[in-house]
């Protein structure tokens, strides 16, 4: 693929998913509601299988206080109900999960009234067919409690809200028809109304309880995913101008502005422009991307970063934004490794016989964001960007491929490379000419 086009792609898939941010957060709350579903089958397993049990093995007094052998059937009954009912709603959220899909708000409020009047409906119908006002009193209406907690997992603060209120009314509601409705000789001392009334206070505070858990959980959700998408953001304008290993750093950083003494390369393809002349666009973007591709792995490699690319060249920096103390001897050796790779590419007959022009210069410079909310880049500036760009220009006057300024010899090891000097240089806009040196670029 072209490099011109590579950012680009990359940029439009960024786009799509960061479109897709907010349906994400609301896949995930599909996904904590699936897990709810899941948790109170197994729940009402779990009472299933033990009320088989108690019913057994309890005393027989007990049994008979609940309603003996009737009660159990219809418990049993009732429980049935609700498992299928979940069942159901499992069914259905997967759907929902594999279309990508989320839940609606009034999904979740019928559902809540649906569960919360289950346990309601136990206890109203043993009261209203057997006259037994004790079930007012049984672990049955401990169910709500059940139905608050988990209300969490919608993540959703209105609807554990809800849940709370919704649950209170409904036991008041079966309270009220006890102490009115219901005569019974099972139950001769009942408790005072306003007992349970007080439990229908204290439903409604759980309900408010549990709100705040689920606005706090998905608010943390959601932070999560702002930082992940923060990341995606620093990658997408870091990825495909440096290494992992400087892309870690950058994003650890949050590519703040920061002035550092760094080195900056300018690279260049000679006789450029007559080759795009006289050659297909295909040809011509084949030639860029087999000379500019390596380069940019040769830079990454080196810790420098690409901070653009030219067409017939690049500008890239060593040391900035992130500080590196060898920045001008990994830009020295990285420029040695792209002239070397050039002549192999040429032998080789991957690209054509090419030319090219490397300027290095060392100093402080700014990096930072530049733009607006529309449209950012990271890049540098100052008085060395300049001066690299002109140095490399100065390879068409003195007939070279790699020219250094001073600043640059002063900080590298040399090696078994030759470097002359070539005397002081005056650049047009810059105070004071630099001292300017030819690298050998013969192996």
């Amino acid at each position: 693929m072209p490099l011109g086009t590579t950012f680009t792609s990359k940029r439009l898939r960024f786009q799509r998913n960061f479109s897709d941010t907010i349906t994400t957060l609301e896949l995930e709350e599909v996904k904590s509601e699936l897990k709810r579903s899941y948790l109170l089958i197994l729940l009402f397993s779990f009472i299933f299988l033990f009320a088989i049990v108690n019913f057994f093995l309890v005393s027989e007094n007990v049994s008979k206080f609940y309603g003996g052998t009737l009660t159990f059937i219809t418990l049993c009954f009732f429980i049935c109900i609700f498992l299928i009912y979940q069942l159901c709603v499992l069914v259905y959220l997967k759907r929902q999960s594999e279309l990508r899909q989320h839940t609606t708000l009034s999904f979740k409020i019928i559902h809540t009234m649906i569960e919360v009047t289950f346990p309601s409906s136990i206890v109203f119908y043993m009261m209203y067919m057997y006259n037994m006002m004790s079930f007012i009193e049984s672990p049955v209406v401990l169910v709500y409690f059940l139905f608050i907690i988990l209300s969490v997992l919608h993540l959703d603060y209105r609807v554990s809200l809800f849940t709370g209120i919704f649950a209170a009314l409904m036991y008041a509601g079966i309270t009220y028809y006890a102490y009115n409705h219901v005569s019974t000789k099972i139950y001769l001392t009942p408790a005072p109304s306003n007992t349970h009334y007080l439990r229908s206070l204290i439903l409604i505070l759980c309900g408010g309880a549990a709100a705040y858990v689920a606005s706090d959980l998905k608010r943390r959700i959601k932070s999560t995913y702002d930082s992940q998408q923060a990341r995606d953001e620093m990658e997408l304008l870091f990825g495909q101008q440096v290494s992992k290993e400087v892309s870690k750093a950058l994003i650890e950083e949050k590519g703040a502005t920061k002035r550092l003494e760094a080195t900056v390369m300018f690279v260049d393809i000679r006789n450029f422009t007559a080759f795009a002349d006289t050659h297909t666009p295909d040809e011509v973007i084949d030639y860029q991307n087999k000379f500019i591709g390596p380069a940019i792995d040769i830079i990454n490699q080196h810790q420098g970063v690409v901070f653009q690319i030219l067409g017939d060249g690049l500008m890239a920096c060593f040391g900035s934004p992130v500080e590196n103390v060898l920045h001008a001897d990994m830009a020295y050796q990285a420029s040695l490794e792209i002239v070397s790779r050039t002549q192999r590419s040429v032998e080789d007959g991957t690209i054509p016989p090419t030319l090219i022009g490397i300027g290095l210069h060392s100093g402080e410079m700014v990096s930072g964001n530049i733009g607006n909310e529309n449209r950012k880049q990271f890049s540098i500036s100052g008085s060395p960007v300049i001066v690299a760009s002109r140095i490399e220009q100065l390879n068409k006057k003195y007939g070279t491929q790699f020219l250094i300024s001073g600043e640059v010899y002063q900080r590298i090891t040399p090696g078994k490379r030759k470097i002359a000097f070539l005397g002081e240089e005056p650049l047009r806009g810059i105070g004071k000419p630099i001292e300017l040196y030819q690298v050998d670029v013969i192996s």
